[in-house]
């Protein structure tokens, strides 16, 4: 009896070991990429919209558990470091997830995404380019523009990105390649220990900040031009860009480092929600 009960329980463990390798980035890349995928296809039915999440995740889940030496260091909370699972069942289900991840690709023709990732996982982890702040940064553009686009063309009904779609998966990753070391600010004191090399880090303050700002600043500017939003929009969009940048400029305490970052959070989304008025003028086709 004991044991059939265990029987039936290892579905709901391997769920949530899963759960756990994938957590932190339900909120920062699935959802973020899903409500992009809407905005870039729009409307779509449900059985898109979880063809779409589950395409996401797989892509997720796979370089999670590529990335599982960093986790050692930095999130010691995960199903690996803190012995949820063996070195040897990590690496198992990579191999499995890898597999199924290419197998969704074949299904939802988004194969020469998926190629792409695969390439970008591989050389961040196997190439040993994750230590590397500036190409960390520009990889996790890349991965991060690879879910946006895989799931837009799932849920466009597999048409491949053509015209302002592409265009505004590009800025996607383009904007997180030049802006995504925000977060980093807010963690320096626990880097500076764990050794870790973030551009907060290698730069000095006054540059690193101010550098961040000028391309906050640009990119603002840039996609109000080339987005055209309404003016009520625009001023919205631009007033968390301006708190944003005057949060991370004013102080150098890690505690308002944080909130700078939570304003950021709110800039990042709107600079990829953007493309949803040029699809209400019709031009997103």
């Amino acid at each position: 009896m004991k044991s059939s009960v265990q029987t039936g329980a290892l579905p709901f463990k391997f769920l949530k070991t899963l759960y756990l390798f994938g957590k932190s980035d339900i909120p920062a890349a699935a959802l973020p990429s899903m409500a992009i995928a809407l905005v870039l296809a729009g409307p779509s039915n449900l059985h898109l919209i979880t063809k779409g999440f589950i395409w996401n995740q797989l892509h997720l889940l796979t370089f999670q558990l590529d990335g599982i030496e960093e986790d050692r260091i930095a999130k010691p909370h995960r199903p690996l470091p803190s012995g949820r699972i063996s070195p040897a069942q990590a690496t198992l289900l990579y191999y499995v997830l890898f597999l199924l991840m290419w197998v969704a690709a074949i299904h939802t023709n988004t194969t020469t995404c998926t190629l792409v990732y695969s390439v970008a996982i591989v050389i961040y982890n196997e190439g040993g380019l994750a230590a590397i702040p500036v190409v960390k940064n520009v990889i996790g553009a890349i991965g991060l523009a690879c879910y946006c686009w895989g799931t837009t063309i799932i849920l466009d009904h597999g048409k491949e990105l053509h015209g302002l779609k592409a265009i505004a998966v590009l800025m996607i990753g383009a904007i997180f390649a030049t802006t995504g070391h925000a977060q980093d600010f807010r963690d320096r004191s626990a880097d500076a220990t764990r050794g870790r090399k973030t551009i907060p880090l290698l730069l000095s303050q006054p540059v690193a900040r101010w550098s961040l700002a000028a391309m906050t600043t640009a990119w603002t500017l840039g996609l109000i031009a080339l987005w055209k939003p309404p003016a009520i929009a625009s001023l919205v969009y631009a007033a968390a860009g301006l708190r944003c940048l005057g949060g991370f400029v004013s102080s150098h305490d890690e505690k308002d480092d944080y909130i700078s970052y939570c304003w950021y959070g709110f800039w990042l989304l709107g600079s990829n929600l953007l493309p949803i008025f040029p699809r209400w003028r019709g031009e997103l086709v």
